[in-house]
Formats: C-alpha cells, sequence, structure tokens
C-alpha cells in the first residue's frame, strides 16, 4: 500500500480532536466543493485524511491542488464497492480519538465540528454522533424526514429507539456521522469484501448497538447531493449477499420482543429497497425475496413481495413502473 504524508509532521505536538475521513473514487468534479467546506470549518484542530481509492478520472491530482498542512493522502491500488475498504483504512491511520466521515461529493455546513465538539465536551459519555441534513436535488433542497420532525431538541437515542425510528426514516447519513476510533475499531469497521451495498447502514447498526445509543445533535450538518458523479446509488446494484444482512440476523438471535421484531422488520425493509433499487436500474434479472424476509412481522407485505419477486423480470418491470409511479404521487401528497 502505498501512501504519501503531507502536512503535520511526526514531530508535531498539535495533536488533532477529528480526524476527518474522506474515500475518493472518480469524484473529481466535486472535489473542490466537499474539501473546501471541511478546510473552512470553524472549529479548526482536525486532520484531513483523504482516501484516493485507486481514482482514474483525474481526483488524484484536483487533490493534490491543495497545500493546507492538515491533509494527509492515503493512496489505494485497487478500488473497493462502497469505499468500505478506503474508510476502513482511514480508520486505521486516524490519529485522534474521534472520526468524523464525509463523502467526497457532499459538503459540510460551516460549524459542524464546532457543534460536535461542543456537544462532546458537554457528553462525556456519548460515543457516537449524527445530526441532520438537506437532500439537493439540483436546485431544489429538502430536509430529511427525522431533522424537520426533531429539530427543536438535542436528543439521546436509544438502541430500541433507533430501531424504531429507521423502520420509517433515517436520522442521519453517513456524511454527519461522527464516531470515537474506538468503537469502530470494536466493531470492525466497515463490511469490506462483504457487501457491495448498504454497508455504511450495517456498520451505524452496530456502533449504536455496541455503544448503548447516540446523541442526535438538531443541527444541519451536511447536504446530501443526489446528482452527484459515478454515485454507488446509481451505479452498483444490490446483490442476494447484500441483502442477508448477517450483523441484523446476528442480532436477532441475540435479543428477544420488541426488539428482535423491529430487526426482522428493519430487515425485511432493507430487502424491500434493495428489490426495488435494482428494479430502477438496467439489469435483466433481479433476486428473489423467497425464503429471505421475516414473515411472522410483516405476513402480508412479505407474501406481496415473494409473490412479485417471483414473476418474470419483463413483465415485473412493468407492474413495478406503474405500482412505482402511483407511490410517489402519493408520498408527495403526503409530504
Amino acid at each position: 500500500m502505498k501512501q504519501k504524508l503531507s502536512g503535520l509532521s511526526k514531530e508535531e505536538i498539535k495533536i488533532p480532536f477529528f480526524s476527518v475521513v474522506i474515500p475518493v473514487y472518480n469524484k473529481k468534479p466535486h472535489i473542490q466543493r466537499s474539501l473546501n467546506s471541511v478546510l473552512n470549518q470553524s472549529y479548526t484542530n482536525f486532520e484531513l485524511i483523504i482516501i484516493n481509492d485507486a481514482s482514474t478520472d483525474g481526483s488524484l491530482e484536483e487533490i493534490q491542488k491543495f497545500s493546507d498542512p492538515r491533509i494527509r493522502i492515503l493512496n489505494r491500488t485497487k478500488p473497493g464497492p462502497g469505499g468500505y475498504a478506503a474508510r476502513n483504512l482511514g480508520i486505521k491511520e486516524a490519529r485522534a480519538d474521534w472520526i468524523a466521515f464525509l463523502d467526497a461529493d457532499d459538503e459540510w455546513f460551516p460549524e459542524h465540528l464546532e457543534i460536535y465538539f461542543n456537544l462532546i465536551g458537554k457528553n462525556r459519555k456519548i460515543e457516537f454522533l449524527g445530526s441532520g441534513y438537506i437532500h439537493c436535488y439540483g436546485e431544489v433542497q429538502k430536509y430529511d424526514r427525522f431533522y424537520k420532525k426533531n429539530n427543536k431538541n438535542i436528543m439521546n437515542i436509544s438502541f430500541t429507539e433507533y430501531l424504531r425510528e429507521i423502520i420509517h426514516s433515517h436520522p442521519f447519513y453517513t456524511s454527519v456521522v461522527c464516531a470515537k476510533k474506538e468503537l469502530l475499531l470494536n466493531v470492525k469497521g466497515f463490511p469490506a469484501g462483504k457487501m457491495r451495498r448498504g454497508g455504511d447502514a450495517d456498520t451505524w447498526l452496530r456502533c449504536i448497538e455496541s455503544a448503548g445509543g447516540m446523541l442526535w445533535s438538531n443541527h444541519l450538518g451536511a447536504k446530501y447531493f443526489r446528482d452527484s458523479v459515478n454515485m454507488v446509488t446509481k451505479t452498483i446494484f444490490y446483490t442476494e449477499q447484500d441483502i442477508l444482512q448477517p450483523s441484523i440476523a446476528h442480532f436477532v438471535r441475540t435479543y428477544h420482543g420488541e426488539i428482535s421484531n423491529l430487526l426482522k422488520k428493519r430487515s425485511n425493509n432493507m430487502a424491500y429497497y434493495a428489490w426495488n433499487q435494482n428494479m430502477r436500474m438496467k439489469i435483466t434479472k433481479n433476486f428473489s425475496l423467497k425464503g429471505k424476509l421475516y414473515r411472522e412481522v410483516q405476513p402480508l407485505k412479505v407474501f406481496i413481495y415473494e409473490v412479485f419477486s417471483a414473476i418474470p423480470m419483463f413483465l415485473s418491470k412493468s407492474l413495478y413502473s406503474v405500482s412505482f409511479h402511483i407511490i410517489q404521487k402519493i408520498r408527495k401528497f403526503r409530504d
């Protein structure tokens, strides 16, 4: 593994409070935006670890235009799906006790790290933080649903409460996550080589279970750009391996009662989401959901999806297209 270290020397006395980890794979058009949003933070005691995941579009050259001494560049020779291996390298090499993540095509608000720094100082026992964010579709911007509902208060969210919430919405996404390095190492980081998609959610589930909960901040931490180049959500389809959810399966065996049922619903919902995402992509065959869902918690919905996923794809795509437009209209009316 070739590594290039610039900026802070080994003799540097000042230890960063945060290590900011950004994996980069062919994101040249967005590099300036994302890196500037970190370097212009109102809180300045951080290092910025950029992992060039074997980019081929000139991303590395764009990164090297920056000369800030807080930047460290790590180069991988082979890209990994989802940037999971790249993030794991960033976690391993981090000098700070706290690690904050940002995707290379997203952008932080200027006071994001300062707010987290103050919250950590007041809540010494926390190990995992998240915050609100904005979805950006071109010129259209929308608050995430959880933020719209809860933006008046900072919240301690238990593992059970987190499971209840992610059935319907997401309190955070990757670019606003900040977690202790020790916690990330204890849960063995991101599932590199095990999942192509869905690995972030799997990692956060393990983190929050291990930490016994999380702290949610009622500030807007980042802009999530949904129209970026080379997005995983638009270029990589889900496989059956991605929906097996090994972490959930493990926790289902560990917990009972409400937590077990919530985990089963979460697993089902992830499988539905993956199957639906595939239907929007240019693939000739989708996976079958038969035998991969927890029927006891959602008997009717599971039955419908199992039947639907068994239909030949040329027919199911047509049916899916019609039902998708109906659902979109319902959601638009509800929002």
